[in-house]
């Protein structure tokens, strides 16, 4: 099981979009902020930042959703979107109260940070962020088969 979990400091946050575009060229293989598994918003009134990404909740919703078990935590305990086994119905992304799954209509799928699903370094995204906004807490133990 898990307890790891991506912390967010938003006050830290510049915008500069490093983490997404890490994240989306880990995983898709090209720089698309509509391809990452997070999401930077801003409020340029204010000057504030929000990053929305995965929270790795104890008891997620999202999970409990998902009618075909799609949606369930790996042998390290984190909690991901079995592609193959996915019905593309959106419950996930309905029952997800930080709004932290996001669905790619060029794809027809939809996905949500896997703490880069055990990468070695871990979280690339923590491990660019220039100004430190995003660390990772906790520890993974594995889970017995």
């Amino acid at each position: 099981m898990t307890d790891q979990r991506i912390r967010a400091d938003a006050k830290l946050c510049r915008y500069c979009q490093t983490c997404a575009l890490a994240c989306s060229l880990y995983y898709e293989g090209e720089c698309n902020l509509a391809l990452a598994r997070l999401a930077v918003s801003k409020d340029m009134a204010k000057y504030e930042f929000a990053i929305v990404i995965c929270r790795q909740c104890e008891s997620p919703d999202c999970m409990a959703a998902c009618p075909n078990e799609a949606m369930r935590r790996n042998e390290r305990g984190i909690v991901m979107i079995f592609q193959d086994e996915c019905s593309q119905c959106g419950t996930c992304l309905e029952a997800c109260p930080y709004d932290a799954i996001f669905y790619n209509y060029a794809q027809d799928k939809y996905f949500m940070c896997d703490l880069c699903a055990g990468r070695e370094g871990g979280p690339l995204c923590v491990e660019l962020c220039p100004v430190g906004a995003l660390t990772l807490s906790g520890e993974v133990i594995e889970v017995e088969a």
